[in-house]
């Protein structure tokens, strides 16, 4: 039952670890959300309360936005873990397929030895690129 609490802090650290890769001023929640996920991990009540925190700011983010509806449904904190847990789900079942097809293509991968690669889309969309080519060679 201790996991099932941890879950909203483990996905709001996953969500910053992700964005703080590419935009600076979100890393120091990186710091806030791992203390908050490892104090619910052992059972101890968040001394951070990071969710919170995370919760009334995306409710404040709605609401600032004229948003007052979506404010309401993110301010109740079993909405907003429920949505954060779906999040995650749909997020991991995406990267897994996405890491299927990568270990897809390099076990079947269309180039030859030689750096000569086809790969086939379709026949709509390479007759379309064929068209393409001969427009822009033709010009």
């Amino acid at each position: 039952m201790v996991f099932f609490l941890c879950i909203p802090c483990f996905a709001l650290f996953l969500y910053f670890a992700i964005v703080g890769i590419f935009i600076p001023r979100y890393r120091l929640y990186i710091k806030e959300a791992w203390k908050c996920f490892i104090d619910k991990l052992k059972g101890k009540k968040c001394s951070i309360s990071f969710d919170n925190k995370a919760r009334l700011a995306v409710s404040n983010w709605f609401a600032k936005r004229n948003m007052n509806k979506t404010a309401r449904f993110f301010y109740k904190k079993r909405n907003f873990d429920m949505a954060l847990i779906i999040a995650i789900i749909i997020f991991t079942i995406v990267s897994t397929w996405l890491f299927f097809l990568l270990i897809k293509f390099l076990i079947n991968s269309p180039c030859d030895g030689g750096g000569n690669c086809t790969i086939q889309i379709g026949n709509n969309i390479s007759q379309m690129l064929n068209n393409s080519s001969q427009v822009i060679t033709s010009a």
